[in-house]
């Protein structure tokens, strides 16, 4: 068959011309896969917001840490708050209270009436005189437990006092012999260092009446009493007493403020347990006292049936030093506070 020159020359071109579209058409297919490099893109968009969200975790990092420290400064503020809680426990002691007894006491020395009637174990101690203070510095003395008992009936109260040491007694001299003391407190304010408190101890902050017994006579010798208008025994040494200071201590009617009410209505008896074997024997002091529940003296505590009396005991202890016993040195329970005993 004869094909047109024109077909001849036109097929070459149209083959030219197909593979052209081919061409194309493969690169058409190529261009949709160039999306394919995005991912990459999302990639490094996801990971930039990871740098915040690091610095938000060592925010909380550092806020744990930070709680941790104020944790920490919490539990060590508890422990300097017990710590204060046990200095201020060792300071003051532990309160001490008990319940009087409804008896009547003969006042002897004998302490067999008593035998049936509870009390409470007092620690006593010597006190830690304050700096800038003059006053001499005492012997040393080890503290000790005594125990005190207390009993009313309608017209006395009662106290036994009862104090383990040996037997030492000077009849010619008081220092050299034992000086048992009981006080309570008038104005509700004072505190049981004679009326000051023991941060300090030149500070009155109430008076206080005090049963002071300078042991002049011998075992078995009624003490006590005295002339009207004072406090003094003149014979015996059992002296009724006020206080607003350990300095400022007076017997009764003899301070600047006339008092015509002063008198003295104690009786005391004392005993020791060893006081038959002789001196330096170990035993136990009994010190026997009592004292209308009014007197009409107003440097004295006046008692009440149900009231509480708020008492504190001081022992001068002739072991002290050469000399027997010295103003400073004696031993005390003020460090409890006051001895709250309810009366029947």
């Amino acid at each position: 068959m004869n094909v047109p020159r024109i077909l001849r020359w036109a097929a070459p071109l149209l083959l030219v011309a197909g593979l052209s579209l081919v061409v194309a058409a493969c690169n058409d297919d190529g261009d949709k896969t160039t999306p394919t490099s995005e991912p990459a893109v999302t990639d490094e968009a996801q990971v930039t917001p990871t740098e915040p969200a690091d610095d938000d975790h060592a925010d909380d990092d550092q806020a744990d840490d930070d709680h941790a420290d104020d944790d920490q400064a919490d539990d060590d503020q508890a422990d300097d708050d017990q710590a204060d809680d046990d200095h201020a426990d060792d300071d003051h002691g532990e309160e001490i209270s008990f319940d009087a007894a409804s008896a009547t006491i003969t006042v002897d020395g004998d302490n067999s009436d008593w035998a049936a009637i509870e009390g409470a174990t007092i620690p006593m101690e010597q006190i830690e005189i304050p700096e800038g203070l003059d006053w001499d510095e005492p012997g040393s003395l080890d503290p000790i437990e005594v125990t005190l008992r207390v009993a009313t009936d309608a017209d006395n109260i009662y106290v036994l006092m009862e104090v383990p040491d040996d037997f030492d007694f000077n009849i010619e001299d008081h220092n050299l012999s034992p000086s048992p003391n009981v006080m309570f407190r008038i104005d509700e304010p004072a505190a049981p260092h004679m009326g000051a408190g023991d941060d300090d101890l030149e500070t009155s902050l109430g008076i206080v009446d005090i049963w002071h017994w300078e042991i002049d006579c011998d075992a078995g010798i009624m003490s006590g009493g005295g002339d009207a208008g004072s406090g003094d025994d003149p014979d015996c040494n059992l002296d009724d007493e006020f206080a607003a200071t350990p300095e400022d201590r007076e017997d009764d009617g003899g301070g600047d403020v006339a008092n015509p009410d002063a008198e003295n209505s104690l009786a005391g008896v004392w005993e020791h347990t060893a006081r038959a074997q002789g001196a330096g024997t170990d035993g136990t002091w009994i010190f026997e006292m009592s004292r209308p529940l009014q007197t009409g003296d107003s440097e004295d505590a006046q008692f009440t049936s149900g009231a509480t009396a708020h008492i504190a005991l001081a022992y001068f202890d002739p072991d002290e030093g050469a000399e027997g016993w010295s103003d400073t040195g004696h031993l005390v329970s003020a460090e409890n506070g006051w001895i709250e005993v309810t009366l029947p």
